[in-house]
């Protein structure tokens, strides 16, 4: 998507990366994997340890070519462009941003409407099996660890639950008696009147 081409971009990093070190906010054995993975490779180019080839000033590690590997993007960096990236995104007019916390970095921002689409977990997991053609059990472990993975996503940023209904302008619960043009609808309606007041009552044109 755009806003995380933006943030590759403001981080020096290939998308590849930046996606990898999203995932492993919420896997231990991720992080694990990325620090080793790093190390292997610090050490290949560099043919010591490179701790200590920091400690005493003979290599830098904040290195200006552009990184690949999530291992080189700390954590602390990786925030600092999340939240300056909500800066870029609020310049690009009528656009839609999907599951990239505009709600955590984009807020206090006239105009923009932030939605909270929620839905029973069986609902949930009905419909990832049916999009990804996967059963039931496969589904509900690809939902078991979505949540997990935005959780610690949403915690590591801002210290927050992606749960919290507070942090939306529109609250939206869907099950299987709403179609996915019933449910774009129902957001255009609660997106126009929060922004032009309740009083207001879009005309549908087909």
């Amino acid at each position: 998507t755009l806003a995380i081409r933006k943030l590759a971009r403001r981080l020096n990093a290939s998308v590849d990366a930046v996606v990898r070190k999203e995932l492993a906010f919420g896997s231990r054995r991720i992080r694990f994997a990325n620090a080793l993975e790093y190390g292997l490779y610090r050490s290949a180019m560099y043919g010591w340890d490179p701790h200590l080839a920091v400690d005493f000033g003979i290599w830098n590690d904040t290195e200006s070519s552009k990184r690949f590997l999530p291992g080189q993007i700390s954590t602390d960096e990786y925030r600092d462009a999340f939240y300056a990236v909500g800066d870029d995104l609020r310049g690009l007019g009528n656009s839609i941003v999907v599951k990239r916390g505009g709600c955590l970095n984009m807020t206090d921002t006239p105009g923009v409407v932030h939605i909270g689409i929620f839905a029973p977990r069986e609902h949930r997991e009905r419909r990832i099996a049916r999009r990804l053609r996967v059963g039931a059990s496969e589904a509900a472990k690809l939902v078991k660890r979505f949540d997990n993975d935005r959780r610690a996503w949403f915690s590591k940023l801002a210290n927050a639950e992606p749960e919290d209904r507070s942090l939306y302008d529109i609250v939206l619960d869907v099950g299987d008696d709403l179609s996915d043009s019933d449910i774009a609808d129902s957001l255009v309606r609660e997106a126009i009147q929060v922004n032009y007041g309740k009083a207001f009552q879009p005309l549908l044109s087909f």
